[in-house]
């Protein structure tokens, strides 16, 4: 096989796991999950706001990071204060560089499926990458499924000290970010992340082992 073969099939084996992960934590980062937290009646309640104001003040500070709302609309909900302000922009800033990179890495991931594919010679050699790459993603979040379960707050300090700087993402209990997004919810929250995705790559996994042959 070429070195252009071989680049391809790499390319779809390392695509296929950044398009799954990503595509869901848009799905879970939305309203509607939110919602569904929050009426688990074993959720933490809020000592500062009343169920309703709490899931206002909390659903549009998603569509804040989401690009939905502007700052000046954020701010103006006035239940932040100037550290958390400045953390919700940093996260802001992160959902779009994801909003870059996720269309981008689908569009590399079909156009090396196509150029892949093209040729009769080279369908299975693709459909093997997309198994490859479904296997890479079950095996990766197998990994941080255990990390997590095992030490979630180790596992939630690491992942903030690796895309945010310095200490701004640390909170008092009572802060407005805590009282919306309790650690609970980001349990909850990584599992779900991680039960969907391996899920996800099941089914391409079985679709690329049953297209290869």
């Amino acid at each position: 096989m070429s070195r252009i073969t071989n680049l391809l099939a790499l390319v779809i084996t390392l695509c296929v796991p950044v398009v799954l992960i990503l595509t869901n934590v848009f799905i879970l980062m939305t309203p509607e999950w939110l919602a569904y937290q929050y009426s688990k009646p074993d959720f933490p309640p809020s000592v500062r706001f009343t169920p309703a104001e709490r899931y206002y003040f909390a659903s549009e500070s998603i569509e804040y990071v989401r690009g939905n709302r502007t700052l000046e609309q954020f701010k103006a909900l006035g239940v932040y204060d100037a550290r958390e302000i400045k953390h919700m922009i940093d996260v802001r800033e992160l959902v779009d560089k994801v909003k870059i990179v996720l269309p981008l890495t689908a569009l590399l991931l079909a156009g090396a499926l196509v150029a892949l594919a093209r040729g009769k010679t080279h369908r299975a050699l693709a459909a093997r990458s997309v198994l490859n790459g479904a296997i890479l993603t079950v095996g990766i979040f197998v990994a941080l499924g255990l990390f997590a379960a095992v030490g979630f707050q180790t596992f939630f300090t690491l992942f903030h000290v690796i895309f945010f700087e310095g200490d701004s993402w640390l909170f008092n209990y009572t802060d407005s970010l805590i009282q919306f997004y309790p650690l609970p919810f980001w349990f909850d929250t990584s599992l779900a992340l991680i039960g969907l995705t391996v899920l996800e790559a099941l089914v391409v996994g079985w679709l690329g082992w049953r297209s290869k042959h």
